[in-house]
Order: structure tokens, then C-alpha cells, then sequence
């Protein structure tokens, strides 16, 4: 399933404060890859009994890099 979300809507997925089973969760960062202004980087994070392999597409700014776009897969 794809979905877009604004950026408006993306925060409003979190509450401003940390899951209450954070301390369990476990995260890797396991590449980064840079090529100028762009970059990718994968990241793992175990969550309960998932994993959850997550792509970013960093770009950089005037205010520095941010996240242009981010995609995921759930293992079980």
C-alpha cells in the first residue's frame, strides 16, 4: 500500500512523546550512502515481534539535510 501524507498530517502521527515500550525497541543504522546534495540511508528497527527495514531519502538544504522521502517493509 502506498500512502502521501503533508507534512501537517505525518506529525500528527506522533504524540510529542516517546511509546510507552521505547526502552524495548531497538534501532540500527545499517548504510548511509552520499552523493552531494542527496543520499540514501537504511535503518532496521525491531519493534515487538516485527522488523521494520526502513529507507530514507535525505537531500540537503539551506537548514541542513532533511527527510525528502521515506519508505518501509514490515518483516514478521
Amino acid at each position: 500500500m502506498f500512502v502521501s501524507w503533508s507534512l501537517d498530517e505525518y506529525r500528527g502521527l506522533f504524540p510529542g512523546r516517546p511509546a510507552a515500550d521505547e526502552a524495548a525497541r531497538r534501532r540500527r543504522i545499517d548504510d548511509v550512502d552520499v552523493h552531494g546534495s542527496v543520499a540514501t540511508a537504511t535503518m532496521t528497527l525491531r519493534h515487538g515481534a516485527s522488523t521494520f527495514t526502513d529507507v530514507f531519502l535525505p537531500a540537503r538544504t539551506g537548514a541542513g539535510w532533511r527527510i525528502a522521502n521515506q519508505v518501509y517493509h514490515r518483516h514478521t
